[in-house]
């Protein structure tokens, strides 16, 4: 009876296991069967690992083994005969069968499959993610220090390709594991984190993998062995890195762990005098293997075979995924509470880690100079889009929808990677004399690109339409990046005004103002969150200490998409929060430049100063900022205090009152006399009785004379 089936987000998340169907029915057969299967799996790959973690490939006869190949697991499952003595067949089957249970528990621990939870339980349960860590070192053995891998790249043998593909099998299992969805169950989500915090014993081994496979493609040359079945090296060291960001993203100790390994002193130099690599002084492991993967894999833009586009292919998705594991690092996501984190509490849940690392690893890139090459490619791929849109070329490139797509796609994640490098002043002013304003600018040219009748995403043709939802991610890389950028006041002055007045680069760090392209983009998608986040976050930090900015933005029409914005992502934070300190500073800087405090004055003339705060009081006032500041902005406890300033700021009449939880949950009246008081705002008097300027109290001698007899009494 379904009615009093228990469901499994009714019991205890350690109890989600127990099979509570009833035994008799075909769904509790099918149910207990599948479990069974499971476990089957889970002690064939055990079988392969020995006492000291050395992966060997069982001989035939394996109890395990024979015990799957009788079982008849559904449909899909067919009966196999295993032979005594050990043969090329046997060994094939072996391998195939081990290849089947790395499959299956992927398919069971995906997290796209409602029915995980059960599956995660029993796979931490029996401590298997050791037994996968073991699986890493089918190709390479810890102990090879010769600059070599244990494979023949130009002409791997059976057994080598059998090897590959189970460790590429091994690497999407993992990453079918450690990877969580918004949209999975919530006991799954911290089930999957506590297996990401056993997994970090097991990242200096990923590191040195991925360098190894890494050295391997160069010996191989450019094939790329991405046809259907085909495997190779550089297959593996992709899949290698999708593995590495799984396993460190919201994980603070896994980052700080891949960072932090190291790789052998001694292969690195044979290595390098063997392949003739670019390698970086470092003795971090993590940051050795992202530069030499960046500094040693060539973008072609042009090929004339299919061979040579599928090579290229490869490299433009390894650069990628390198960026992608680049930005992992160097962002704080370990958000996770004591509760959800096996009682260790988020990112102190391994090695004691406590505070954010994001900072620290951004230096450590920025050390070896991982920005030069960063922009290099940025430069590269940004000329090649400038070239092409879906026509043949003079090289002979085919620049197909979905070709464009992937160095759209590429070009963003070297943007984002850039964008989370640029932490402080030094790196930021490192990548202007690397002449990064004129590439974000091109990208933001390149992202806003369309005819010009189009208005909005929403109110596109088709085909158009396709063509700006594909470049999406291309803006909000750009955007992120300016924003960034946006830290130095001289660099910001330059993005929005301009220093030069055409497309045509002047010198490295000129540009012309990327102001005009940054509002085509809050026009052009207005229901992508991230996109208006960072428009309204560059428009805040641009107008920040310099009024010719915020006037530039007020005559551009920012305030009108400003308020869109808000009006639209009402349930965003984020937005609100970016939105209201937009205002804030656009107004707040030129009203104070009303007063003199700049050379440059708005009123001139015979207009007042107070003709001129009404003015700019009621451009905003016309767009309806009092309620959406007030109702919209005001009602979150992310927005509330840039809500508050933004208004004071503009005139209206406003106060802030904070509550404590008693009150709250008491259902008091926010009038009464139990409010704390409002949160003081910077720059208030804090004081009202202060006096700046020293005055003796009258009988303040007497009573000195007073207390001091007192005390003597």
């Amino acid at each position: 009876n379904n009615d009093v089936v228990m469901t499994l987000q009714s019991i205890p998340g350690d109890m989600a296991h127990l099979t509570l169907t009833h035994p008799s029915t075909p769904h509790g057969q099918l149910e207990r069967e599948n479990r069974r299967m499971f476990r089957n799996w889970l002690s064939l790959l055990d079988d392969c690992v020995g006492v000291d973690g050395v992966v060997t490939l069982p001989s035939p006869p394996s109890p395990t083994l024979t015990s799957l190949a009788a079982d008849t697991g559904g449909a899909e499952s067919e009966d196999v005969t295993i032979a005594n003595t050990t043969t090329t067949a046997n060994r094939t089957e072996i391998n195939d069968k081990i290849a089947e249970a790395l499959a299956q528990l992927a398919t069971k621990l995906q997290s796209n499959n409602q029915d995980a939870l059960p599956y995660l339980i029993i796979f931490q349960q029996s401590s298997s993610i050791y037994t996968l860590m073991s699986f890493l070192t089918t190709i390479i053995q810890p102990t090879d220090n010769d600059g070599t891998t244990n494979i023949n790249e130009n002409a791997p043998t059976k057994e080598e390709v059998h090897k590959l593909q189970i460790l590429r099998q091994t690497a999407n299992t993992l990453i079918s594991i450690l990877s969580s969805s918004s949209k999975e169950n919530v006991k799954c989500t911290a089930l999957r984190g506590e297996i990401r915090d056993l997994f970090i014993v097991g990242l200096n081994r990923l590191v040195g993998l991925l360098f190894r496979l890494f050295v391997a493609t160069t010996s191989v040359g450019d094939g790329g062995g991405t046809g259907d079945g085909a495997v190779s090296p550089k297959n593996v060291v992709l899949d290698l890195l999708k593995l590495s960001i799984s396993a460190v993203r919201g994980c603070e100790g896994g980052k700080v762990a891949f960072v932090q390994s190291t790789i052998d002193d001694s292969f690195v130099k044979v290595a390098a005098k063997n392949n003739n690599l670019t390698l970086c002084n470092t003795k971090r492991g993590g940051v050795q293997v992202l530069y030499t993967i960046l500094s040693n894999t060539t973008l072609k833009v042009g090929y004339n075979s299919s061979w040579e586009e599928e090579s290229a292919t490869m490299n433009m998705m390894i650069i990628e995924a390198t960026c992608q594991l680049l930005t992992t690092l160097c962002r704080y996501d370990d958000f996770r509470t004591p509760s959800t984190a096996g009682g260790a509490g988020g990112a102190a849940a391994a090695g004691g880690v406590s505070t954010s690392s994001a900072h620290d690893h951004a230096m450590e890139f920025h050390r070896v100079g991982v920005e030069s090459l960063l922009v290099k490619v940025a430069d590269g791929i940004l000329n090649d889009l400038l070239l092409v849109d879906g026509e043949d070329t003079d090289d002979g490139v085919v620049n197909d929808e979905e070709g464009l797509a992937k160095k759209e796609l590429l070009a963003a994640a070297v943007l984002t990677a850039l964008r989370v490098l640029a932490v402080n002043d030094e790196i930021i002013q490192t990548m202007v004399a690397l002449g990064v304003l004129p590439i974000v600018t091109k990208a933001m040219r390149l992202s806003v690109t369309t005819n010009d009748t189009t208005t909005t995403i929403d109110e596109e043709e088709s085909s158009t339409r396709s063509n700006l939802l594909r470049k999406h991610r291309l803006a909000a890389g750009a955007l992120g990046l300016i924003r960034n950028l946006c830290g130095n006041d001289e660099i910001k002055t330059n993005l929005c005004l301009g220093s030069s007045t055409d497309h045509q680069q002047v010198s490295i760090s000129s540009t012309p103002s990327a102001l005009p392209h940054l509002l085509r983009a809050m026009q052009l998608y207005p229901t992508v969150s991230p996109i208006q986040e960072h428009a309204c976050g560059t428009l805040a930090a641009m107008a920040l200490r310099r009024p010719s900015n915020a006037r530039a933005i007020i005559d551009e029409g920012g305030p009108r998409l400003i308020l869109t914005a808000m009006k639209r992502h009402e349930e965003n934070v984020s937005v609100q929060r970016q939105g209201a300190l937009a205002v804030r500073n656009i107004v707040s800087r030129l009203m104070r430049d009303l007063d003199g405090s700049s050379g440059d004055n708005v009123a001139s003339g015979n207009t007042t100063v107070e003709d001129a705060r009404s003015a700019i009081r009621d451009r905003f006032g016309e767009l309806g900022v009092e309620d959406v500041l007030r109702n919209i902005a005001g009602r979150h406890q992310g927005s509330v205090d840039e809500a508050y300033a933004a208004l004071r700021d503009l005139g209206y009449s406003v106060t802030l009152t904070k509550f404590s939880a008693e009150d709250l949950e008491g259902g008091s009246n926010i009038s009464n006399s139990n409010v704390v008081g409002r949160t003081m705002m910077f720059g208030e008097k804090h004081n009202s009785n202060f006096r700046p300027v020293y005055e003796q109290s009258t009988g303040l001698d007497n009573a000195v004379d007073e207390a001091i007899s007192n005390f003597g009494a």
